[in-house]
């Protein structure tokens, strides 16, 4: 049986890393009202460029567009494991099972996980899943595999500029500047939606506290990986001083991807530690 993983462009590990990974784009809204697909034709520089001058919006690939990869991918593959973006972050989740599970031409076919999927737990989530298809298993065993394995990891996110966050209305305008006034930066927990976890009085204390809590949650962890948008070098230096210092190594390391950094800006960073060995 040949089968193919397909995610979204929430993901930001390497597609051609894996011969059977797949890619459906999200969408970029404007304030100008464009849409934009999150696709390579969207350089780095472009990207940040439009989140430095507007307020960005996401939204999910439609039905047509998902429905034409899938039919596009069963010419060539058995059956296709799909990892969209978290359920708590968009509605793709829950339209995509709805397709699988009610149109006749996806039953037994498409496999729409529920993972908690986003940047590099998905990445993790790939791997996993590449091992998996390598021993053999089918997509209704890896769908359940899956479930079982979307609690694996604490995350947590530190934005140290508020400006996104704040200009997308999820921080008010009057909260960020208390914030910057008093130097508070939040420690946002990720666990397939995005909440408030606790807050820091400098950016750099922000990061010990996640990692101590990392410990905490995750016995015995010596490694966890690393994701983020766009730092002054000598920021993201003292994020990897501070990681080592606390006994860490990093294992994945990758930049958000732009859908992802569109809500959470600049200068962000998310360290996720696993509570259970990654294959």
């Amino acid at each position: 049986m040949k089968i193919a993983i397909l995610t979204d462009s929430s993901y930001d590990g390497r597609i051609d890393e894996y011969k059977d990974l797949h890619l459906v784009p999200l969408i970029i809204n404007t304030e100008d009202g464009r849409e934009i697909l999150d696709d390579n034709n969207l350089a780095k520089d472009e990207f940040y460029d439009l989140l430095d001058s507007q307020l960005l919006k996401t939204s999910q690939a439609t039905p047509g567009q998902l429905m034409k990869v899938w039919d596009d991918l069963l010419v060539n593959y058995d059956q296709i494991i799909y990892l969209p973006i978290s359920k708590g972050l968009s509605g793709q989740f829950a339209n995509a099972r709805m397709l699988s599970e009610t149109e006749e031409a996806y039953k037994g076919k498409v496999f729409v996980c529920d993972g908690n999927n986003v940047s590099i737990i998905t990445q993790k989530t790939v791997k996993q899943i590449a091992f998996w298809i390598a021993e053999n298993k089918t997509g209704f065993e890896i769908l359940e595999l899956v479930k079982e394995y979307n609690g694996n990891f604490t995350t947590f996110i530190i934005p140290k500029n508020l400006e996104t966050l704040k200009r997308g209305g999820r921080i008010t305008p009057t909260a960020a500047a208390l914030a910057k006034m008093l130097k508070i930066i939040p420690i946002l927990r990720y666990d397939g939606t995005i909440d408030k976890e606790d807050t820091a009085r400098t950016f750099k204390r922000a990061i010990k506290e996640a990692l101590k809590m990392i410990k905490k949650e995750c016995h015995g962890v010596k490694v966890i990986d690393v994701a983020y948008s766009r730092f002054n070098s000598e920021d993201f230096e003292m994020i990897l001083k501070i990681i080592a210092d606390e006994g860490f190594k990093v294992d994945t390391m990758s930049e958000l991807t732009n859908v992802i950094i569109s809500h959470t800006g600049r200068e962000t960073v998310a360290l996720c530690g696993w509570k259970k060995p990654i294959k």
